[in-house]
């Protein structure tokens, strides 16, 4: 009898023991679960002091919540991370909706500090892992599933921190799509890929704390895995959003995106920066590409003719940095506002009403861009568009993926244009 005692007793340790996700079913939450994925491992440009207060400021927003709720983040350190994260790790918050998280008080003024949260928090460790990349497709395919299986839920939304360039081909520091693991990063129609395994239906939403993300490109990409993309269509500074305002918000029944995007540029304007936010209905993305793919060879003679100098665009050059976004992506509504001989077409008028829902932003010389890009008061209407094979831009290796891969290159009739 002590002998089979001791063979439980040993299958218990060993199990209790184990990082790898338990397979039974755990109860599925009603309403919705955040999901957050930072990326901090970054080859070019650190944010690991950024992301982790992004980190705190998320765990005080949640202990503010007044409902029941969770909060999943996927951390990628560095190797010599010294706030208690020995690897990449999912860290788990559950908010009671009355002060206490994962059934302690939640931690207070002082006590907040990446190291006490991370201490706080129920820790899911891949530290054993070699060659762990965040962005591979499988890796992220892999992490986003244990976090479904340590909290299923009826519905998701996902937020995405690390470094982006919109629809852009990534893998290289001066092209990443999104994400910078140790260099590396993921195509977003790859990305598009692993969200539409993983989430059986779309995600309530997508929120990008990262550069040039609210691209017509990447939300086209994007409208099968996910209701709404909220995010930025220039450079994002490198404090991210206000969590603790916002969290809570990204909790609500009903989200308040009007309300999202203006609580990021007042963080902006408080923290001496520029921004720009919009939230985009993806799916509504068809009706916009069905009017541009329908209208866009009327313009034929103007394109020919245009100066993109007179267009609100969203790239900037920077020398420092020896990476250059200039002409990436021409606001939608100037541009063909500027073709139109200075009157906004009706009907696209009438559909980006439907497609860009929320929208704020910084205006002026005292906002401008990484400190060159001006942003013109009603020049902005929230979502960018790239013009492929543009002699005045003359970016062939863009182009060259833009047609190859980018999914908006023939949905929004780029491709017929240039055959006729």
């Amino acid at each position: 009898m002590k002998r089979y005692f001791l063979l439980l007793l040993s299958v218990f340790f060993l199990y209790s023991c184990s990082d790898e996700i338990p397979e039974e079913q755990l109860p599925v939450r009603a309403g919705r679960t955040v999901f957050a994925y930072l990326i901090s491992n970054n080859g070019g440009g650190s944010l690991d002091s950024n992301l982790k207060q992004n980190l705190v400021d998320m765990y005080a927003g949640l202990a503010s919540v007044k409902d029941t709720c969770t909060l999943l983040v996927y951390y990628r350190p560095y190797a010599s991370d010294d706030d208690g994260l020995e690897g990449p790790s999912i860290l788990k918050f559950i908010s009671d909706g009355n002060g206490y998280i994962n059934r302690k008080p939640a931690l207070t003024g002082n006590e907040l500090t990446p190291k006490n949260v991370i201490k706080a928090s129920i820790i899911t460790s891949y530290k054993e892992e070699e060659n762990h990349r965040a962005v591979d497709m499988n890796t992220m395919k892999r992490m986003l599933e244990d976090m479904k299986k340590l909290a299923p839920s009826e519905s998701y939304g996902l937020i995405f921190g690390s470094h982006g360039t919109g629809w852009m081909k990534g893998n290289t520091l001066q092209g990443r799509a999104f994400g910078d693991d140790g260099g590396y990063s993921i195509n977003i129609p790859e990305m598009a890929d692993v969200l539409g395994e993983v989430f059986q239906k779309p995600l309530d939403f997508i929120l990008f704390d990262a550069c040039m993300m609210a691209t017509a490109e990447v939300c086209y990409e994007l409208k099968g895995v996910t209701n709404y993309l909220i995010g930025s269509v220039v450079e994002t500074h490198v404090y991210g959003n206000p969590y603790n305002v916002m969290i809570p918000e990204l909790f609500e029944e009903e989200i308040d995106y009007a309300g999202l995007c203006k609580d990021y540029i007042e963080f902006s304007m408080d923290k001496g920066a520029w921004g720009v936010s919009a939230a985009i209905d993806c799916s509504k993305m068809d009706e916009l590409t069905g009017w541009v793919k329908a209208n866009i060879g009327n313009y034929s003679e103007e394109l020919s003719t245009l100066d993109l100098a007179e267009v609100q665009q969203y790239g900037v050059y920077r020398s420092s940095l020896n990476s250059n976004y200039e002409y990436f992506s021409f606001d939608i509504v100037d541009l063909f506002t500027e073709l139109n001989e200075g009157t906004v077409p009706e009907e696209l008028e009438d559909i980006m009403s439907k497609v860009v829902i929320a929208k704020d932003a910084l205006y002026g010389d005292s906002y401008r861009v990484v400190g060159s890009l001006l942003i013109e008061e009603g020049h902005y209407c929230g979502l960018g568009m790239y013009l492929p094979k543009n002699s005045q831009i003359n970016r062939t290796d863009w182009d060259t993926y833009y047609e190859s891969s980018i999914s908006w290159y023939k949905a929004a009739g780029w491709e017929d244009y240039f055959m006729n």
